[in-house]
Protein backbone atom coordinates (compact mmCIF):
# COMPACT_ATOMS: atom_id res chain seq x y z
CA UNK A 1 0.00 0.00 0.00
CA UNK A 2 2.79 2.46 0.87
CA UNK A 3 4.44 1.23 -2.37
CA UNK A 4 1.42 2.06 -4.39
CA UNK A 5 1.11 5.68 -2.67
CA UNK A 6 4.71 6.66 -3.26
CA UNK A 7 4.56 5.70 -6.70
CA UNK A 8 1.23 7.78 -6.98
CA UNK A 9 3.66 10.67 -5.68
CA UNK A 10 6.14 9.89 -7.61
CA UNK A 11 3.70 10.36 -11.18
CA UNK A 12 1.73 13.17 -10.01
CA UNK A 13 4.91 15.22 -9.06
CA UNK A 14 6.72 14.64 -12.24
CA UNK A 15 3.42 15.25 -14.62
CA UNK A 16 2.93 18.41 -12.73
CA UNK A 17 7.10 19.48 -12.65
CA UNK A 18 6.74 19.10 -17.00
CA UNK A 19 4.46 22.26 -17.31
CA UNK A 20 3.62 25.03 -15.15
CA UNK A 21 0.36 25.57 -15.33
CA UNK A 22 -0.02 21.68 -14.14
CA UNK A 23 2.13 22.15 -11.26
CA UNK A 24 -0.40 25.17 -10.18
CA UNK A 25 -3.50 22.32 -10.69
CA UNK A 26 -1.71 20.19 -9.17
CA UNK A 27 -0.88 22.51 -5.66
CA UNK A 28 -4.61 23.37 -5.74
CA UNK A 29 -5.84 19.92 -5.87
CA UNK A 30 -3.53 18.51 -3.33
CA UNK A 31 -4.22 21.69 -0.78
CA UNK A 32 -8.37 21.13 -1.50
CA UNK A 33 -7.41 17.15 -0.31
CA UNK A 34 -5.24 17.80 2.34
CA UNK A 35 -7.27 20.32 4.10
CA UNK A 36 -10.92 18.25 3.51
CA UNK A 37 -9.10 15.87 5.74
CA UNK A 38 -8.15 18.63 8.15
CA UNK A 39 -11.56 20.11 8.42
CA UNK A 40 -13.31 17.00 9.00
CA UNK A 41 -10.67 15.57 11.66
CA UNK A 42 -11.24 18.66 13.29
CA UNK A 43 -15.39 19.85 13.19
CA UNK A 44 -16.85 16.15 12.79
CA UNK A 45 -16.56 15.65 16.82
CA UNK A 46 -18.22 19.22 17.62
CA UNK A 47 -21.63 19.25 17.83
CA UNK A 48 -22.40 22.54 15.77
CA UNK A 49 -20.36 21.29 13.08
CA UNK A 50 -22.22 21.50 9.50
CA UNK A 51 -18.98 20.18 7.86
CA UNK A 52 -20.10 16.09 8.61
CA UNK A 53 -18.69 15.10 5.85
CA UNK A 54 -15.58 14.35 4.05
CA UNK A 55 -18.32 15.85 0.44
CA UNK A 56 -19.25 18.81 3.06
CA UNK A 57 -15.36 19.63 3.62
CA UNK A 58 -14.66 19.77 -0.34
CA UNK A 59 -17.32 21.37 -0.96
CA UNK A 60 -16.68 24.24 1.28
CA UNK A 61 -12.88 24.01 0.40
CA UNK A 62 -14.06 24.67 -3.22
CA UNK A 63 -16.01 27.61 -2.54
CA UNK A 64 -13.41 28.81 -0.29
CA UNK A 65 -10.63 28.29 -3.08
CA UNK A 66 -13.02 30.05 -5.73
CA UNK A 67 -13.42 33.62 -3.80
CA UNK A 68 -17.30 32.29 -4.28
CA UNK A 69 -18.21 32.08 -0.41
CA UNK A 70 -21.97 30.76 -0.08
CA UNK A 71 -21.79 30.62 3.42
CA UNK A 72 -23.94 26.66 3.48
CA UNK A 73 -20.68 25.30 4.92
CA UNK A 74 -17.89 26.82 7.01
CA UNK A 75 -15.40 25.66 10.42
CA UNK A 76 -16.34 26.25 13.92
CA UNK A 77 -13.45 24.62 15.72
CA UNK A 78 -10.56 27.09 16.16
CA UNK A 79 -8.49 24.51 14.26
CA UNK A 80 -10.38 24.24 11.57
CA UNK A 81 -10.13 27.92 10.96
CA UNK A 82 -6.55 28.03 11.48
CA UNK A 83 -6.91 25.37 8.57
CA UNK A 84 -9.55 27.46 6.48
CA UNK A 85 -6.44 30.65 6.13
CA UNK A 86 -3.70 27.98 5.22
CA UNK A 87 -6.44 27.08 1.95
CA UNK A 88 -7.26 30.77 1.71
CA UNK A 89 -3.70 31.23 1.50
CA UNK A 90 -2.88 28.55 -0.93
CA UNK A 91 -6.23 30.18 -3.07
CA UNK A 92 -4.90 33.20 -3.35
CA UNK A 93 -1.41 32.17 -4.31
CA UNK A 94 -2.57 29.98 -6.61
CA UNK A 95 -4.90 32.07 -8.82
CA UNK A 96 -2.28 34.48 -8.61
CA UNK A 97 0.15 31.45 -10.28
CA UNK A 98 -2.19 30.76 -12.93
CA UNK A 99 -3.23 34.51 -14.03
CA UNK A 100 0.79 35.46 -13.90
CA UNK A 101 1.15 32.38 -16.20
CA UNK A 102 -1.25 33.50 -18.95
CA UNK A 103 0.09 36.55 -19.01
CA UNK A 104 3.67 35.18 -19.29
CA UNK A 105 2.53 33.04 -21.99
CA UNK A 106 0.71 36.26 -24.29
CA UNK A 107 3.66 38.23 -23.14
CA UNK A 108 6.38 35.32 -24.00
CA UNK A 109 4.25 35.33 -27.49
CA UNK A 110 4.50 38.99 -28.27
CA UNK A 111 8.52 39.25 -27.50
CA UNK A 112 9.24 36.17 -29.64
CA UNK A 113 7.39 37.44 -32.69
CA UNK A 114 9.82 40.85 -32.55
CA UNK A 115 12.58 38.47 -31.73
CA UNK A 116 11.76 36.48 -34.93
CA UNK A 117 11.97 32.97 -32.61
CA UNK A 118 10.05 30.85 -34.80
CA UNK A 119 7.60 27.70 -34.03
CA UNK A 120 9.85 25.16 -35.94
CA UNK A 121 6.73 22.74 -35.86
CA UNK A 122 4.34 25.48 -37.65
CA UNK A 123 6.40 27.22 -39.80
CA UNK A 124 6.91 25.33 -43.79
CA UNK A 125 6.49 26.76 -47.19
CA UNK A 126 7.58 30.30 -45.79
CA UNK A 127 9.72 32.48 -47.69
CA UNK A 128 12.96 33.49 -47.12
CA UNK A 129 14.65 36.73 -47.24
CA UNK A 130 18.40 37.36 -46.44
CA UNK A 131 19.75 40.86 -45.86
CA UNK A 132 18.59 44.25 -45.26
CA UNK A 133 17.94 46.72 -48.05
CA UNK A 134 17.70 50.49 -47.17
CA UNK A 135 14.48 50.89 -49.62
CA UNK A 136 13.20 47.48 -47.65
CA UNK A 137 9.62 48.51 -47.22
CA UNK A 138 9.07 48.68 -51.47
CA UNK A 139 10.15 45.78 -51.95
CA UNK A 140 8.19 43.49 -49.86
CA UNK A 141 5.75 45.44 -51.14
CA UNK A 142 6.30 44.57 -54.67
CA UNK A 143 7.41 41.13 -53.55
CA UNK A 144 3.84 40.90 -52.25
CA UNK A 145 2.12 42.68 -55.12
CA UNK A 146 4.24 39.55 -57.88
CA UNK A 147 3.27 36.71 -55.74
CA UNK A 148 -0.92 37.06 -54.96
CA UNK A 149 -0.24 33.79 -53.06
CA UNK A 150 2.07 34.63 -50.46
CA UNK A 151 1.03 36.50 -47.83
CA UNK A 152 3.33 38.79 -45.44
CA UNK A 153 3.04 36.46 -42.56
CA UNK A 154 4.79 33.63 -45.01
CA UNK A 155 8.32 36.38 -45.00
CA UNK A 156 10.92 35.67 -43.11
CA UNK A 157 13.41 38.14 -42.48
CA UNK A 158 16.61 37.81 -40.80
CA UNK A 159 19.36 40.56 -40.67
CA UNK A 160 20.90 43.12 -38.47
CA UNK A 161 17.46 45.44 -38.60
CA UNK A 162 16.86 47.33 -35.23
CA UNK A 163 13.43 45.93 -33.59
CA UNK A 164 12.87 50.16 -34.15
CA UNK A 165 13.04 49.06 -38.09
CA UNK A 166 10.84 46.63 -37.85
CA UNK A 167 8.46 48.37 -36.16
CA UNK A 168 9.12 51.22 -38.75
CA UNK A 169 8.21 48.12 -41.42
CA UNK A 170 5.25 46.77 -39.50
CA UNK A 171 3.24 49.85 -39.85
CA UNK A 172 2.11 49.23 -42.73
CA UNK A 173 -0.63 47.10 -42.65
CA UNK A 174 0.36 44.76 -45.56
CA UNK A 175 3.68 44.13 -43.24
CA UNK A 176 2.57 43.75 -40.07
CA UNK A 177 2.84 40.16 -39.19
CA UNK A 178 6.30 39.41 -41.53
CA UNK A 179 8.84 37.93 -39.37
CA UNK A 180 11.92 38.88 -38.52
CA UNK A 181 14.85 36.70 -36.95
CA UNK A 182 17.59 39.34 -35.93
CA UNK A 183 21.54 38.90 -36.60
CA UNK A 184 24.12 37.82 -39.26
CA UNK A 185 22.49 35.86 -41.90
CA UNK A 186 25.44 34.40 -43.28
CA UNK A 187 26.17 32.23 -40.25
CA UNK A 188 25.17 29.23 -39.83
CA UNK A 189 23.75 29.07 -36.32
CA UNK A 190 21.27 31.96 -37.30
CA UNK A 191 20.24 30.37 -40.63
CA UNK A 192 18.78 27.60 -38.62
CA UNK A 193 17.23 29.34 -36.57
CA UNK A 194 14.74 30.47 -39.72
CA UNK A 195 14.40 26.61 -40.76
CA UNK A 196 15.78 26.89 -44.58
CA UNK A 197 14.95 23.43 -45.43
CA UNK A 198 11.41 23.54 -45.18
CA UNK A 199 11.41 26.66 -46.73
CA UNK A 200 9.57 27.47 -50.44
CA UNK A 201 12.49 29.62 -51.62
CA UNK A 202 15.22 31.67 -50.17
CA UNK A 203 16.11 35.00 -51.79
CA UNK A 204 19.43 36.55 -50.68
CA UNK A 205 20.34 39.95 -51.27
CA UNK A 206 23.30 41.99 -51.24
CA UNK A 207 23.57 43.59 -48.13
CA UNK A 208 23.07 47.03 -47.14
CA UNK A 209 22.80 46.87 -43.29
CA UNK A 210 25.20 49.40 -41.29
CA UNK A 211 27.93 48.19 -39.05
CA UNK A 212 28.58 49.17 -35.35
CA UNK A 213 30.53 52.59 -36.72
CA UNK A 214 27.42 53.38 -39.25
CA UNK A 215 29.38 52.38 -42.12
CA UNK A 216 27.83 50.44 -45.22
CA UNK A 217 29.42 47.19 -46.35
CA UNK A 218 31.89 47.53 -49.55
CA UNK A 219 30.72 45.61 -52.77
CA UNK A 220 33.42 42.72 -51.56
CA UNK A 221 31.87 42.50 -48.32
CA UNK A 222 28.44 42.43 -49.99
CA UNK A 223 29.53 39.51 -51.76
CA UNK A 224 31.19 37.81 -49.11
CA UNK A 225 28.21 37.28 -47.30
CA UNK A 226 26.24 36.18 -50.06
CA UNK A 227 28.45 33.67 -51.15
CA UNK A 228 29.07 32.49 -47.53
CA UNK A 229 24.76 32.31 -47.19
CA UNK A 230 25.02 30.45 -50.59
CA UNK A 231 27.22 28.06 -49.36
CA UNK A 232 25.81 27.41 -45.66
CA UNK A 233 22.41 26.85 -46.91
CA UNK A 234 23.81 24.27 -49.51
CA UNK A 235 24.92 22.45 -46.94
CA UNK A 236 21.93 22.74 -44.37
CA UNK A 237 18.58 23.23 -47.11
CA UNK A 238 19.83 21.43 -50.53
CA UNK A 239 16.93 20.95 -52.71
CA UNK A 240 15.25 24.62 -52.19
CA UNK A 241 15.08 27.10 -54.44
CA UNK A 242 18.04 29.78 -53.69
CA UNK A 243 18.36 33.07 -55.66
CA UNK A 244 21.12 35.17 -54.60
CA UNK A 245 21.97 38.43 -56.06
CA UNK A 246 25.74 39.35 -56.32
CA UNK A 247 27.33 42.90 -57.22
CA UNK A 248 30.71 41.69 -58.92
CA UNK A 249 29.52 39.38 -62.08
CA UNK A 250 33.17 37.67 -61.91
CA UNK A 251 31.89 36.53 -58.29
CA UNK A 252 29.09 34.39 -59.45
CA UNK A 253 31.13 31.48 -60.09
CA UNK A 254 30.83 30.60 -56.24
CA UNK A 255 27.32 30.71 -56.31
CA UNK A 256 27.01 28.64 -59.47
CA UNK A 257 29.44 26.09 -57.20
CA UNK A 258 26.90 26.58 -54.26
CA UNK A 259 23.98 25.41 -56.66
CA UNK A 260 22.30 28.90 -56.31
CA UNK A 261 19.04 28.15 -58.68
CA UNK A 262 19.16 31.91 -60.03
CA UNK A 263 21.71 34.63 -59.71
CA UNK A 264 20.50 38.28 -59.96
CA UNK A 265 22.89 40.73 -61.27
CA UNK A 266 21.59 43.67 -59.89
CA UNK A 267 24.00 46.42 -60.92
CA UNK A 268 24.91 44.55 -64.37
CA UNK A 269 21.25 45.17 -65.26
CA UNK A 270 21.50 48.99 -64.43
CA UNK A 271 24.19 48.86 -66.83
CA UNK A 272 22.76 47.24 -69.47
CA UNK A 273 19.32 49.04 -69.25
CA UNK A 274 21.32 52.55 -69.62
CA UNK A 275 23.12 51.44 -72.55
CA UNK A 276 20.30 50.18 -74.51
CA UNK A 277 18.88 53.43 -73.64
CA UNK A 278 21.86 55.00 -75.70
CA UNK A 279 21.30 52.82 -78.62
CA UNK A 280 17.58 51.21 -79.03
CA UNK A 281 14.49 53.84 -78.43
CA UNK A 282 11.87 51.90 -76.25
CA UNK A 283 13.31 49.04 -74.72
CA UNK A 284 13.65 50.59 -71.56
CA UNK A 285 9.89 50.94 -71.59
CA UNK A 286 9.33 47.71 -72.59
CA UNK A 287 11.38 46.11 -69.77
CA UNK A 288 9.37 48.37 -67.20
CA UNK A 289 6.14 47.54 -68.89
CA UNK A 290 7.08 43.63 -68.27
CA UNK A 291 8.58 44.09 -64.85
CA UNK A 292 6.33 46.43 -62.98
CA UNK A 293 3.75 44.60 -60.71
CA UNK A 294 1.24 46.99 -61.47
CA UNK A 295 2.09 46.41 -65.04
CA UNK A 296 -0.90 45.98 -67.56
CA UNK A 297 1.62 43.07 -69.02
CA UNK A 298 3.26 40.81 -67.31
CA UNK A 299 6.63 38.84 -67.76
CA UNK A 300 5.87 35.51 -65.64
CA UNK A 301 6.87 32.02 -66.17
CA UNK A 302 4.64 29.20 -65.80
CA UNK A 303 4.81 24.99 -65.50
CA UNK A 304 3.95 23.28 -68.25
CA UNK A 305 0.48 21.46 -68.00
CA UNK A 306 0.78 17.83 -67.44
CA UNK A 307 -1.16 17.08 -70.51
CA UNK A 308 1.52 18.37 -72.77
CA UNK A 309 4.39 16.76 -71.39
CA UNK A 310 6.14 15.05 -73.87
CA UNK A 311 3.99 16.72 -76.75
CA UNK A 312 5.85 20.13 -78.82
CA UNK A 313 5.87 24.00 -78.59
CA UNK A 314 3.25 24.11 -81.34
CA UNK A 315 1.10 21.91 -78.73
CA UNK A 316 1.38 24.67 -76.16
CA UNK A 317 0.95 27.07 -77.75
CA UNK A 318 -2.49 25.59 -79.01
CA UNK A 319 -2.87 25.13 -75.53
CA UNK A 320 -2.76 28.44 -74.28
CA UNK A 321 -4.52 29.85 -77.26
CA UNK A 322 -7.71 27.96 -76.51
CA UNK A 323 -7.67 28.07 -72.96
CA UNK A 324 -5.53 31.50 -71.97
CA UNK A 325 -6.45 33.94 -74.94
CA UNK A 326 -4.65 36.57 -72.61
CA UNK A 327 -1.41 34.43 -72.28
CA UNK A 328 1.28 34.36 -75.19
CA UNK A 329 4.04 31.72 -75.34
CA UNK A 330 7.42 33.37 -75.95
CA UNK A 331 10.34 30.52 -75.23
CA UNK A 332 10.77 28.34 -72.76
CA UNK A 333 13.15 27.72 -69.50
CA UNK A 334 14.96 24.78 -69.65
CA UNK A 335 15.79 22.68 -66.39
CA UNK A 336 14.12 25.09 -63.99
CA UNK A 337 14.09 24.61 -60.57
CA UNK A 338 16.80 23.72 -57.79
CA UNK A 339 20.03 22.77 -59.88
CA UNK A 340 20.92 20.27 -57.26
CA UNK A 341 17.60 17.88 -57.76
CA UNK A 342 17.30 18.71 -61.62
CA UNK A 343 21.05 16.96 -61.77
CA UNK A 344 20.21 14.18 -59.47
CA UNK A 345 17.60 13.66 -61.70
CA UNK A 346 19.19 13.92 -64.67
CA UNK A 347 21.63 11.50 -63.85
CA UNK A 348 18.99 9.21 -62.54
CA UNK A 349 17.79 8.96 -66.44
CA UNK A 350 21.00 8.77 -67.84
CA UNK A 351 21.92 5.39 -65.70
CA UNK A 352 18.84 3.92 -67.44
CA UNK A 353 20.71 3.75 -70.73
CA UNK A 354 22.36 0.04 -71.01
CA UNK A 355 24.79 1.15 -73.92
CA UNK A 356 27.75 2.07 -72.45
CA UNK A 357 28.57 4.60 -74.94
CA UNK A 358 25.39 6.42 -75.07
CA UNK A 359 25.30 6.22 -70.95
CA UNK A 360 28.97 8.21 -71.47
CA UNK A 361 27.12 11.08 -74.05
CA UNK A 362 24.43 11.53 -71.85
CA UNK A 363 26.43 11.82 -68.74
CA UNK A 364 28.77 14.49 -70.57
CA UNK A 365 25.27 16.59 -71.43
CA UNK A 366 24.57 16.37 -67.73
CA UNK A 367 27.72 17.88 -66.89
CA UNK A 368 27.09 20.38 -69.24
CA UNK A 369 23.74 21.14 -68.22
CA UNK A 370 22.64 25.02 -68.00
CA UNK A 371 19.80 25.21 -65.20
CA UNK A 372 17.16 27.37 -66.17
CA UNK A 373 18.04 28.34 -69.31
CA UNK A 374 15.73 30.54 -71.58
CA UNK A 375 14.79 29.60 -75.48
CA UNK A 376 12.77 32.35 -77.19
CA UNK A 377 11.00 31.20 -80.10
CA UNK A 378 11.90 27.50 -80.30
CA UNK A 379 10.99 25.16 -83.04
CA UNK A 380 7.31 24.24 -83.15
CA UNK A 381 8.25 20.79 -82.77
CA UNK A 382 10.64 21.29 -79.74
CA UNK A 383 9.18 18.76 -77.05
CA UNK A 384 8.35 19.64 -73.57
CA UNK A 385 9.57 18.54 -70.66
CA UNK A 386 8.35 18.10 -66.95
CA UNK A 387 11.35 20.07 -65.77
CA UNK A 388 10.71 23.41 -68.64
CA UNK A 389 8.79 26.24 -67.92
CA UNK A 390 6.85 28.08 -70.35
CA UNK A 391 7.66 31.94 -70.66
CA UNK A 392 4.98 33.80 -71.10
CA UNK A 393 3.37 37.08 -71.41
CA UNK A 394 -0.04 37.80 -69.91
CA UNK A 395 -1.54 40.93 -70.88
CA UNK A 396 -4.08 42.69 -69.99
CA UNK A 397 -6.38 44.02 -72.72
CA UNK A 398 -9.09 45.40 -70.53
CA UNK A 399 -6.73 47.71 -68.66
CA UNK A 400 -4.41 48.37 -71.28
CA UNK A 401 -4.13 51.79 -72.28
CA UNK A 402 -5.44 51.96 -75.85
CA UNK A 403 -5.12 55.50 -76.17
CA UNK A 404 -1.29 55.33 -77.46
CA UNK A 405 -3.19 53.97 -81.01
CA UNK A 406 -5.13 57.01 -81.63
Amino acid sequence: MKKNFLKIIHILWFWGVENPIKSVFLFLTSSLLVNAFLQLYFEKSNPNSNILSIWDALWWGIVTVLTVGYGDKYPVTGFGRMAAVLLMLSGVIGIALITARISSFFLEESLNKRRGVLDSEKVKNHFIICGWKEEMEPLLLDILTSNTELKDKDIVLINNASIEQMDELRGNLRLKSINHQHGDFYLENNLKKVIPHKAQKILILADESLNSKGERPTLTEADARTIMTAMTLNNIARGVLVAAEILDPAMDQYLYLAHVSEVIYSRKYSQLMLAKAASRTGLTSIFHELLDPEGHARLITEPIPKALVGQTMKDLKNWYFKNNPDHFVIGLLLNSGNTVIAKEKALREAEKTPNIKELVEKLKEVKNMKFNHPIFAPVQNTPLHEDHLAIVIVVDHKAQDLGAFV
